[in-house]
Parts: structure tokens; C-alpha cells; sequence
């Protein structure tokens, strides 16, 4: 195993892809007990930049500790790619692990068959309730640790997309007008069962680099990034549509009780929750 020192902990925390070829050289239990030893924060970078196929090896190396803790510095998308490398069992024990929001987010992603926009979408995209002054929007945009993107979403209390606005209209807004005064309604979203490719097609790109992803009733679920899907794409995903009934009431109810729960950091009115953060590193 390489020595963890200041140097190498440099090199990793500067370098992460780089840090992943010269683990791919190794042993899979080398690379494990390495990442093991490092912050969560610094290992989590490494981790993702892995092969997938060596990825799935070395966390199986690790103990469910030792994930969770790297799970947890984390975004929702990478947890659900990890997670589905696992097994059922394993993917219930870590998910236990997970702030309940987390879980929740992650859930709903494995829900969605793969190949679809819903698999692999933000699932706590920046939202904003229409009653909102543009002061308001503004404070929440400042507030927000996600990637809000070139737009901001508009939803009404029951999480339905009622418009859309660009960052540059919120600045330029009267600061006590209402954010449903400077939005439009929006012309352009895609289907949480859309497949990634018939996605990557959409018309909306020309305006944005990100879109809403809806399920029934045009309710907000996630917002789907062009480089998210490109990069899937690149990855070799299929072009076909997958079958519409498959994944897609679970994934949908568990939605509507997280809203209902009060879980999940967009649902307007409730100020947004930044994403999950460890503070005790090693």
C-alpha cells in the first residue's frame, strides 16, 4: 500500500484523477486500505474517478464504516451509482446511514430504471415558491450548495413547475417584486422516464444547460444538466426508451411522501438545506 503522508494526501487532494490511475497499478486491497486512510473528503474525489469496474471491487474491501463516511461527503447521484453496485442487503444497511433527506434523494434515484433522465438527474434542484420576493429568490440562490445552473425553477406548494427564470432576470428584478413577476411559463421540460438519449435531443438545449425533469401532473422531481448527460452518453448508454411502468411508481410515490414529510430541501417555502457535510476528518 502507498504511504499516506503529506506528500501523497497533497497529491490526492490536488491531483484526485491522477491519484486513481497510479490505485488502478495496484492491488484492489492496496487501493481499499489507501483509501480507507484517507479523509472522506479527499477519498470520495479518488473514488469517483476509479474504473467502475474497480470502483465496485474496492468498496467491497471496505467496511460499511468506512463507505458510509465517504458516502456521506457525497452528492445524491454518486451515492445511487455506488449503491447500485451493491447488494440489496448492503444498499439497506448504508442507506440507513444517510441524513434522512440524503435517503431519501438516493432512493428515489435507484428507483428510476437506468438508461432514463430520472436515474440520473439532480433530485434536490434549486426551487423557488412564486410568492417569493426577487430579494428573497436571491437570498436562496446565495444560500443554495447545489449546482443551481442557468435557471431557477418556480413551484407551487404541491411541487408543481409553475415557471422558470433565468439567474440574470432574478438579479435584474425589483428586489421587493414577486419572483411569478419575472417569470415565464416554462415551454421546456423533460420526462423523469425519458431515456437519456431521446434527452439529449431536446430542443431546450439551445437556451439552457439545464432542464426540470417531471413526473405526472408536471411535478418537479430533478433537473437534468447537458454535461451529466453527455458524460453518460460518452459512457455508452443505450438509446432505447425503457419500459415506461418499470421503476416508475415506486420511484414516484416515494416522492410524493418525502414532500409530504417535509424531507426534501426544495419544496417551497422551506428554506433550501445545503448538501451534507462531514466535519470530522481525520
Amino acid at each position: 500500500m502507498p504511504e499516506v503522508n503529506g506528500l501523497s494526501v497533497a497529491f490526492v487532494e490536488g491531483h484526485p484523477a491522477e491519484a486513481a490511475r497510479v490505485l488502478e497499478g495496484l492491488s484492489v486491497a492496496d487501493s481499499a486500505e489507501f483509501l480507507a486512510a484517507l479523509a472522506p473528503r479527499r477519498a470520495a474525489p479518488v473514488l469517483r474517478h476509479l474504473r467502475p469496474a474497480l470502483c465496485a471491487k474496492v468498496i467491497e474491501h471496505l467496511n460499511d464504516d468506512q463507505v458510509a463516511r465517504i458516502l456521506q461527503v457525497m452528492g445524491a447521484q454518486e451515492v445511487s451509482q455506488l449503491l447500485q453496485r451493491m447488494t440489496p442487503e448492503r444498499q439497506t444497511r448504508l442507506l440507513a446511514r444517510l441524513p434522512v433527506a440524503a435517503a431519501v434523494a438516493v432512493r428515489m434515484l435507484i428507483g428510476y430504471p437506468k438508461g432514463t433522465c430520472g436515474a440520473i438527474m439532480d433530485p434536490s434542484p434549486l426551487a423557488l415558491a412564486p410568492e417569493f420576493t426577487v430579494a428573497e429568490g436571491l437570498e436562496q440562490v446565495r444560500q443554495f450548495e447545489g449546482e443551481p445552473g442557468d435557471c431557477v425553477f418556480v413551484c407551487d406548494s404541491q411541487r408543481r413547475l409553475v415557471g422558470v427564470l433565468g439567474l440574470a432576470e432574478l438579479v435584474r428584478g425589483a428586489p421587493r417584486g414577486v419572483v411569478a413577476s419575472v417569470m415565464w411559463t416554462p415551454k421546456h421540460t423533460v420526462p423523469a422516464l425519458a431515456s437519456i438519449a431521446s434527452a439529449a435531443r431536446h430542443e431546450g438545449w439551445e437556451s439552457f444547460h439545464v432542464l426540470p425533469v417531471v413526473e405526472r401532473e408536471n411535478r418537479l422531481v430533478g433537473a437534468a444538466h447537458r454535461r451529466e448527460l453527455m458524460k453518460q452518453l460518452s459512457g455508452g448508454v443505450a438509446p432505447t426508451d425503457p419500459p415506461l411502468a418499470t421503476g416508475a411508481a415506486g420511484a414516484y410515490w416515494q416522492t410524493l411522501a418525502a414532500l409530504t414529510e417535509g424531507v426534501v430541501r426544495a419544496l417551497p417555502p422551506v428554506s433550501p438545506v445545503g448538501r451534507v457535510r462531514r466535519d470530522d476528518e481525520r
